[in-house]
């Protein structure tokens, strides 16, 4: 183990205790990272801000701005108003329409853009009730974890072939993911995931939502409505989002990416939303967790740390091992991983290693391969450093992790047991 690779694990300690604890801000931990990797020599300072201006940290920060607009939108307060006649006794059918919504979106439109338009519907149910706002967008932000890509459409549809694409070498054209391969396989943990969290929202804790990170936009009492001219203009800048981003594919993340940015821009110029709010926002706690995150990530693959866990995988599977231990073992890995790394990078990790570990074996590569995609995504709500959902939904929930798993872990024992069997039912091992 060379000096880098044991100060990127120290540093993966200190943000789990962090994280763990919330005693410090989660964007102050993230900074602590970043400036201690250029300290120590790992990175540069250009390698240590990088995420800074990277196309995904410009983007969560954009979208975030975009979702205070659409908060000013008639339509949306209409919509809130909806939600707040249907709370009470109807509160497991308000849930039922707040994850349909959830799942809807999660389609076609990667997690934060999801996100950030639920947070304006969230933001109207009563504080005061069972089916608050904090404790509730961090129900959304699991169902988000359950759901994304899961249908075949939109953003279902590439996964299909990201997934391919990281063991196209290994397993050859035979053991390549069909279209509904990745929703077979997560089909049944995503609807127990779902039952789940309509049965036992109740033990995520209450919390106020962190205004800093996810301004309500919501008018003041004294604020004029919004002109025509502004409703049109927050209305083409929401289209364009949404277009940009189920056509990412076509139109490249770069452009998908930047959409968000110009919508901001032209809201400014047009004066829907006055600079401070912009700037408050940009540099908002949550905006600084994710660039701190981010960088954690790239240092676990550059110092190869995370070639060191996948090899402490093989270690643990043995010479001879069953096909039933393989999938239990790579499922769990995964789990563990991709609460500390992101989705795509426990994914391109553990993929190939999975691969290969089940044509050794002789087992169904397909099984072992989508458990893998599956649990990368499906569990990654445990720790915000799991993936996109969980930074939302932890920062702007305002919650801390240990005391939302004593409904975050059971969950996670759902999942991998029946995403385990449903794994077994269409692709036995």
């Amino acid at each position: 183990m060379t000096t880098e690779m044991l100060i990127v694990l120290l540093l993966l300690l200190f943000v789990v205790v962090a994280l763990l604890t919330h005693v410090i801000p989660y964007g102050v931990a993230g900074m602590i990272c970043c400036v201690t990797l250029v300290l120590t020599g790992v990175f540069t300072i250009e390698e240590s801000f990088a995420s800074m201006s990277s196309g995904n940290c410009i983007m969560v920060a954009c979208m975030i701005v975009v979702a205070s607009a659409l908060g000013k939108l008639s339509f949306i307060k209409k919509l809130q108003a909806k939600m707040q006649e249907m709370k009470g006794t109807k509160g497991i059918l308000l849930l039922i329409i707040i994850f349909g919504f959830t799942i809807l979106l999660s389609q076609f439109m990667g997690s934060t853009a999801c996100l950030s338009i639920m947070v304006l519907l969230v933001q109207a149910l009563d504080q005061d009730s069972e089916i608050q706002p904090g404790r509730i967008f961090f129900i959304v932000s699991v169902m988000n974890c359950l759901w994304v890509s899961r249908i075949p459409i939109g953003m279902g549809v590439a996964m299909t072939g990201i997934i391919n694409s990281l063991y196209t070498g290994i397993g050859g054209e035979e053991n390549m993911l069909m279209v509904a391969d990745f929703l077979k396989v997560g089909l049944i943990p995503s609807i127990i995931g779902t039952i789940y969290c309509l049965l036992f929202y109740r033990l995520v804790p209450k919390t106020v939502m962190n205004e800093a990170a996810a301004p309500a936009g919501t008018q003041k009492k004294d604020e004029p409505p919004l002109s025509l001219k502004g409703e049109l203009v927050i209305w083409g800048v929401f289209i364009a989002v949404t277009v940009g981003f189920m056509f990412q594919d076509t139109l490249g993340s770069n452009i998908s990416n930047i959409i968000p940015a110009a919508g901001v821009l032209v809201m400014i110029l047009f004066k829907i939303l006055p600079v401070k709010q912009v700037t408050a926002t940009l540099s908002s706690d949550m905006i600084f967790m994710v660039i701190g995150m981010q960088t954690m990530s790239k240092a676990l693959s550059a110092t190869g740390v995370d070639q060191l866990i996948g090899r402490m995988v093989l270690r643990i599977l043995g010479s001879n091992p069953s096909g039933i231990t393989v999938v239990v073992v790579f499922c769990l890995v995964a789990a563990v991983m991709t609460n500390f790394m992101n989705n795509m990078g426990t994914m391109s990790v553990l993929i190939p290693i999975a691969a290969s570990t089940a044509i050794a074996g002789g087992f169904n590569v397909r099984n072992v391969v989508l458990v893998v995609a599956a649990t990368a995504w499906m569990t990654a709500f445990i720790l915000p450093t799991g993936s996109s959902a969980a930074i939302m939904g932890f920062g702007m929930g305002n919650h801390s992790p240990l005391k939302t798993m004593k409904f975050t872990l059971p969950l996670l024992a759902i999942l991998v047991v029946s995403l385990i069997i449903g794994a077994n039912i269409f692709y036995p091992i």
